[in-house]
């Protein structure tokens, strides 16, 4: 069984990612990343790009995609009431969380890619990781 420092220092190697614009990006390396209307911050337990790309694309319409990374402890958030499972409806779902905070302040922030996507290579990518 491992030791409870090891649980301790995996958490803190432990990251949520969110998908935003670079022109979005800007804005929130000024102000932080804010939570909608609703109190709610997107965010996916991978940085994988067959899954990022898929979400980025689907569900949020864009292809020009800047991929933000920081830890949930760093940023104080508990299991308890302030993340929970976002239940997408997709074969993505395993790996949504809404976080329930108003703003994520820019030092707890990192910028962790960049890249354009292509529709085609996104769809075949995510069949293969899929297995269909």
């Amino acid at each position: 069984m491992p030791a409870l420092d090891d649980h301790i220092d995996g958490l803190f190697d432990t990251y949520l990612y969110h998908i935003t614009t670079p022109e979005k990006w800007a804005e929130i390396q000024k102000e932080g990343l804010k939570a909608d209307k609703n109190g709610e911050i997107f965010a996916l337990t991978t940085n994988k790009p067959e899954i990022v790309d898929y979400v980025a694309i689907n569900q949020m319409g864009i292809t020009d995609i800047v991929i933000i990374k920081f830890n949930p402890c760093n940023v104080g958030l508990q299991a308890s009431g302030e993340i929970d499972d976002d239940n997408a409806g997709d074969s993505t779902t395993p790996y949504q969380q809404i976080i329930y905070r108003n703003i994520i302040g820019p030092p707890l922030l990192e910028k962790d890619g960049e890249r354009k996507l292509d529709l085609e290579k996104v769809m075949k990518n995510f069949s293969e990781l899929r297995g269909t």
